[in-house]
């Protein structure tokens, strides 16, 4: 266990993540803007480096969507002082290993702490530990989206995988409705599943809080599927405190499940790679904080911002314009799920069902 704070008292720390992060552009100096200092100030900040930071390796063959940035642009992390990352995702292997070993090397050069890929299962499994104000902070992160060869074995580099089955049926009768939609059901591999949960417990043994990240969903919707739920309900009955969801490039809910959230994606913080599918939805993230304690997470807020595009990410505003509209649209997303959203200064607090 990590050494916690005398008898008597309750340790805590604040912390704050956003949503996924994909530079490329010519310097990182002054990379998150004015965001650098609110992450500076919290105790705890993280998120997910969505690509390598690299110069190394050729196109993976066969992949529609392939994106990196130069390796100089880690300054901007250090700037904002980061002190963690999770890298787990579906970007990871874009370049092929080279580039991928390239950036794991620059980000253990920078002394930056990462969790999610690595050089075979056992390395992208490890969990990043860390200690803020006598508590104890694990993190772990996981990517359902897998292309061809991304995914780390005993003797194979690569992220630490989710894998997920997904079966279509027809709704109604084709014969009667040819064309009709179909019914998506998703199912997560129980192996998986049951890894995960282990390496939450286990490292729950060691921390007093346990954070987890999950690459998930389908891109450009935001609709929460049923692994998703799955997924996160698990590792919260495992003992984590909270799962922070990204990939699909849009806003989606806010979930909570024995009063821990599971928050299913925060869009796109940064994403100089404009995607031909992309929209105006992908301007629209918010960052999401609260207080971190051995009991879980309290406080909990977000503030929503406007996805930095060749620029610094944009703070907004929760009471006008394009921030009052992220806010209205999360308080739609959240109402399936009971949470509610209620402004109170510059930040939307997060209220879990009662």
């Amino acid at each position: 266990m990590v050494e916690t704070m005398s008898r008597g008292t309750s340790p805590s720390c604040s912390f704050l993540t956003g949503g996924d992060v994909a530079p490329d552009r010519q310097s990182g100096r002054n990379l998150f803007g004015k965001l650098a200092s609110l992450f500076r100030e919290a105790d705890l900040a993280f998120l997910n480096l969505e690509h390598n930071l690299a110069r190394s390796g050729q196109v993976m063959k066969g992949k529609p969507t392939h994106h990196r940035g130069k390796p100089e642009l880690i300054e901007g992390f250090r700037e904002a002082g980061f002190d963690a990352l999770t890298i787990a995702n579906n970007h990871m292997l874009d370049f092929g290993l080279e580039s991928f070993f390239d950036t794991l090397d620059l980000l253990k050069e920078h002394a930056f702490p990462f969790t999610g890929a690595g050089r075979n299962l056992a390395a992208a499994r490890k969990p990043v530990i860390l200690e803020r104000n006598g508590l104890g902070v694990g993190i772990l992160a996981y990517s359902t989206t897998l292309p061809q060869g991304s995914a780390a074995g005993p003797d194979e580099p690569g992220v630490n995988p989710m894998r997920v089955s997904t079966s279509y049926t027809t709704r109604w009768n084709p014969s009667e409705y040819p064309g009709s939609e179909m019914s998506i059901r998703t199912r997560t591999d129980p192996a998986d599943l049951a890894r995960m949960k282990r390496d939450i417990a286990n490292l729950k043994k060691k921390v007093d809080v346990v954070l987890v990240g999950n690459h998930w969903g389908a891109s450009m919707s935001h609709h929460v599927h049923d692994y998703q739920r799955e997924i996160g309900r698990a590792a919260i009955d495992a003992g984590a405190s909270a799962i922070f969801g990204g990939h699909q490039h849009v806003l989606s809910g806010i979930e909570f499940h024995k009063g821990k959230p599971i928050v299913h994606c925060t869009g796109n913080l940064i994403f100089d790679i404009v995607e031909p599918f992309f929209s105006e939805a992908t301007h629209q993230t918010f960052l999401f904080g609260g207080t971190l304690s051995k009991k879980g997470i309290d406080d909990m807020y977000i503030r929503p911002c406007r996805c930095g595009i060749g620029k610094a990410p944009e703070l907004l505003s929760p009471r006008r314009g394009d921030g009052r509209d992220i806010v209205w649209f999360m308080e739609k997303l959240c109402k399936p799920f009971g949470t509610r959203l209620e402004v109170n200064g510059e930040r939307v607090m997060v209220i879990p069902p009662e």
